[in-house]
């Protein structure tokens, strides 16, 4: 097999680096995530006489799930390589790589980290999600291997110069840190619309144009929603649970988020969040997890869509429509405590980058900026429309406050 085809050769001095601390940046969609399992794959390649050791670690391992791990079974069966992940401890074997995939999250998490020997390399995803105790701490984990050389590699998308890995990284210098800065054009793979779509915030939000596009230091400003990621709450009654969801295909996935309400107060979870799925797919996922007779609300513009999970037997109901319903709906989830549960990776991603436009004069406007919002959608499309039927018979709220 010719590997060099399925690597991406804007990524050549990723792939060359041997420094012992390797930083990745960058815009949305530059491939850095491909590019760095791509490389531990080809050191168990390039080095398959020996025993090598990988940690990759995020904040939590519920994100790794549905980041990390789902990426390297993908890469790994292109390369014809076998990898097989072993979900009770997800630790993975491929060829002579080991690699140990951790959440670093409490004491019990630090304690696992520091007791694995003969480490050759260690990932961060998302290093901006740690502390800066946890980068330490990691580092210090990577002794005693066999590779030719031991590398400590991390990413992330620049948001916020108030990081302390800008102070620690790049306020203070080069540190002999090897640095590499990518951009969604130094991704072959990235589809046209992908690229004009992000060019596009240029006109609409410097900060998320330079933060996005150009993978460059910026502050998100005008954050929507200040929504806490909490671990799922066992054994607790709640009062219902229904479903919000929003239709996607090609460039745009499929969300569905399973909402639980006690009283006044909403948790989130992220069931479905896929591209590629046809109405028929999505509606076999939604019976596959048992979600038939609770109500679903879904994009009102998608009427057909609609009725066709209405026709597999799934109670799918239309949202609530109006000139004026996305900012009522946006400002209505503003005024309610909502925590996202923990593994709802991708909700997770969108809230901390869902910002409201600025009109020419810098001032903040209602409406929010429209990229990467499918399930924050999917939220709003349930609690707004299953709170808003209900009425004051649910709140304590009269018709008219909702307009």
């Amino acid at each position: 097999m010719n590997l060099n085809k399925l690597l991406n050769h804007k990524h050549t001095e990723l792939f060359q680096s041997t420094a012992p601390e390797l930083c990745v940046r960058g815009g949305k969609n530059a491939g850095k995530t491909y590019s760095i399992v791509d490389k531990l794959l080809l050191q168990a390649i390039l080095q398959s006489d020996k025993r090598l050791k990988a940690i990759v670690a995020r904040k939590t391992l519920p994100r790794l799930k549905s980041t990390a791990i789902e990426i390297f079974e993908r890469r790994a069966e292109a390369f014809g390589l076998p990898f097989e992940v072993n979900r009770s401890d997800y630790v993975a074997q491929c060829l002579g790589l080991k690699v140990l995939f951790l959440g670093i999250e409490n004491s019990d998490d630090y304690e696992k980290a520091k007791s694995i020997t003969d480490v050759d390399f260690v990932w961060i995803n998302e290093i901006t999600e740690m502390k800066e105790m946890d980068f330490d701490m990691l580092s210090m984990v990577i002794r005693g291997g066999e590779s030719k050389f031991s590398q400590f590699i991390f990413d992330f998308n620049p948001v916020g110069k108030t990081s302390w890995v800008y102070k620690r990284f790049f306020e203070n210098g080069n540190n002999g840190t090897h640095k590499l800065h990518y951009t969604v054009y130094d991704n072959p793979w990235a589809r046209p619309e992908e690229i004009e779509k992000l060019k596009r915030y240029k006109e609409i939000n410097r900060n998320f144009y330079d933060i996005y596009f150009l993978g460059e230091w910026g502050e998100l400003e005008g954050i929507i929603f200040n929504w806490d990621i909490v671990a799922k709450l066992e054994g607790v009654f709640y009062d219902e649970i229904f479903y919000g969801g929003d239709f996607g295909y090609s460039v745009d996935p499929a969300a569905l988020v399973r909402i639980y309400r006690k009283a006044n107060e909403f948790w989130l979870e992220e069931v479905i969040y896929e591209t590629g799925l046809t109405n028929i797919e999505l509606g076999n996922r939604m019976k596959a997890f048992g979600i038939v007779e609770e109500e679903s609300y879904w994009d009102c513009a998608e009427p057909k869509s609609i009725q066709e999970l209405y026709d597999m037997g799934i109670n799918a109901r239309p949202c609530e429509k109006g000139p004026d319903s996305v900012r009522a709906g946006i400002d209505f989830l503003c005024e309610q405590t909502i925590h996202i549960i923990d593994g709802s990776e991708n909700l997770s991603r969108e809230v901390q980058s869902y910002v409201r436009k600025k009109d020419k004069d810098g001032n903040y406007l209602s409406a929010p900026i429209e990229f990467s919002n499918h399930a924050i959608s999917a939220a709003r499309y349930g609690i707004y429309t299953h709170c808003k039927s209900q009425g004051d018979a649910f709140f304590g709220f009269v018709g008219e406050d909702w307009r």
